[in-house]
């Protein structure tokens, strides 16, 4: 059922994947496709103001996971790999080729850990993403995130402000309802393998498409760290690095118009070069 945001019409579309049912939002556009992938936790309303910018450009598909948002929810299968296989069962059903993959934080990592040739998925962009080379950056966070999606609203929305400095309290709730309607299998599977969840080293290797990583400000909550951007950087073929000063883990949300700006630009970038 289509509905409208920020005066923006998404029609609402389900995948049926193997296992699990997959809800996507689209904005249509005759543009080359995007699309883009949200964080742990969250669901694709994240992606609703920065669509308002990116939508004259590209045909838009804002996915939810599997176990966010309206995706199905299983009780586990929450690797990084399933993610990835579900992202490419729905480029395969929508016919999608020429697509400028956008992931954030989580979202970022299975971005990077998408099978897929250049002429479908020509151009990748990992906003902050937690590219540790297989450890759980937080775990005793996650434990914290599994317990408190528990309790009401605000005690998680106040939790969360410690992690996202300089955000309001609307942006604040609404993550915590996010969180709250996701499945507890999602902090569950990882903190089962913390030590390897996040290791798609084999992935960046793989990875022949123009690739730019964007890096938040660590003092303002960004995850990625130099050190691990050195690492991705040697590992990708063909990849690029962006920092972003003064922007949170979101970069979105704390700076929309030079994210735009950098993604469009990036978008430029002739496929396969």
């Amino acid at each position: 059922m289509p509905s409208q945001v920020h005066g923006l019409q998404f029609q609402h579309g389900f995948v049926d994947t193997p296992d699990v049912r997959v809800h996507y939002a689209e904005v249509p556009a005759d543009a080359p496709p995007a699309v883009l992938l949200h964080g742990i936790g969250m669901d694709w309303r994240v992606w609703q103001a920065i669509s308002r910018r990116l939508a004259p450009h590209f045909r838009l598909y804002l996915i939810d996971l599997r176990g966010h948002g309206e995706s199905s929810k299983p009780p586990h299968g929450y690797t990084v790999g399933h993610y990835a296989a579900d992202v490419e069962d729905v480029i395969d059903f929508l016919k999608l080729r020429d697509v400028t993959l956008i992931g954030s934080s989580l979202g970022g990592v299975v971005a990077a850990a998408v099978e897929a040739p250049v002429d479908l998925v020509s151009r990748r962009v990992l906003v902050d993403p937690p590219l540790t080379g297989g450890p759980v950056r937080d775990v005793d966070m996650m434990k914290d995130l599994l317990r408190l999606k528990h309790e009401p609203v605000p005690v998680l929305a106040n939790y969360l402000a410690a992690n996202n400095p300089g955000s309001g309290r609307f942006l604040l709730t609404a993550m915590s309802e996010m969180w709250h309607q996701a499945s507890d299998g999602v902090l569950e599977d990882p903190l089962s393998n913390p030590d390897d969840y996040f290791d798609v080293d084999d992935s960046l290797r793989a990875d022949h498409a123009p690739t730019l990583i964007m890096q938040a400000d660590r003092e303002m909550g960004g995850v990625l760290t130099d050190e691990q951007v050195e690492r991705a950087l040697a590992l990708l073929p063909n990849g690029s690095l962006l920092r972003m000063p003064g922007a949170g883990h979101a970069i979105h949300a704390y700076r929309p118009v030079d994210f735009t700006e950098a993604v469009l630009e990036f978008a430029s970038t002739p496929a396969g070069s």
